[in-house]
């Protein structure tokens, strides 16, 4: 059995990744409704990323400069933050608030099932499937209003499968979680600003200081430094499907704020949304998720 300090300390590694991924989701809205482009986001989070770490990146080039190390960089970081940020440009705040936290448990359940040997509870599987109609409902609702909004929620939906591999990786392959932030940062900046080279001509067009100064520490500092070592350390100690599970908390405050700050509608779909995360949620952590099975 785990000791209960460890098990308490995963918890409030937990609660600081929701706070974080929280915040995450309304501060890119924010830069989308600001006119922030995709490349500027990308290049804000990661370029700012890199020169803050490069020092780290260089003493721990070693661990990072590994193509398994690469190779979860460039889920985690590179296909993960260009589909949601794609999302940000379509879809409203309360869409991710509730299609990214809500989905992740269910693509990261099935990923671990597979690839890690993560066995689950009934309670688990019951408590994704309910987290499941409420995620169908919206995207029912969102198909049938004719608003442009689904492409914005496959985004969403395609960045949960994304971050649901990384987990499953970050796990398998016992990376340290510092390392991991590190490979993030340094494999998505490589791979990405060649690309943002041949956009300069373009770049930050329209936006603020304030709100470029903004995205850079939020993007660069807390969603990346703070939310991806928290969000490892938890992985670890908890589990990557109990940790995908809490990250359904992550609507009940997300779409409090978004709500009012950016004048967005509450609708039916929504609403069930809501309700069914929030329930399964609940649900899936009655009973503890067996540990994953160990292999000779």
């Amino acid at each position: 059995m785990m000791d209960r300090k460890i098990i308490i300390k995963g918890y409030v590694f937990a609660l600081i990744a929701v706070l974080v991924w929280t915040g995450f989701i309304l501060i890119s809205r924010a830069g989308a409704l600001a006119s922030l482009s995709l490349p500027d986001m990308m290049i804000v989070r990661f370029g700012t990323a890199f020169v803050l770490f490069s020092p780290f990146i260089w003493v721990q080039r070693k661990a990072i400069f590994q193509w398994r190390m690469m190779t979860v960089g460039a889920i985690g970081g590179l296909a993960y933050s260009l589909s949601v940020f794609h999302g940000f440009q379509y879809a409203p705040a309360t869409h991710a608030a509730l299609l990214l936290p809500g989905l992740m448990p269910i693509m990261i359940a099935v990923l671990a099932f597979f690839f890690a040997a993560e066995r689950h509870g009934r309670f688990a599987w019951l408590g994704i499937s309910i987290s499941s109609l409420g995620i169908l409902a919206l995207l029912l609702e969102t198909l049938l209003s004719g608003v442009s909004y689904w492409l914005g929620d496959i985004s969403f939906v395609l960045a949960c499968l994304f971050w649901g591999i990384f987990t499953v990786l970050l796990r398998r392959w016992k990376f340290i979680p510092w390392h991991a932030t590190l490979g993030v940062i340094t494999a998505t900046t490589l791979l990405f600003t060649p690309y943002y080279l041949t956009q300069l001509s373009n770049a930050f067009e329209g936006v603020s200081y304030g709100m470029i100064g903004l995205q850079a520490f939020y993007q660069a500092v807390m969603a990346i430094a703070v939310q991806f070592v928290c969000y490892g350390k938890a992985v670890h100690i908890l589990g990557a499907t109990k940790m995908g599970a809490l990250m359904a908390l992550v609507p009940l405050l997300a779409s409090v704020f978004a709500v009012p700050l950016f004048g967005e509608q509450i609708t039916t779909g929504l609403i069930i949304a809501l309700v069914c995360i929030s329930v399964g949620t609940v649900v899936g952590n009655v009973l503890p998720i067996r540990r994953p099975l160990m292999k000779g």
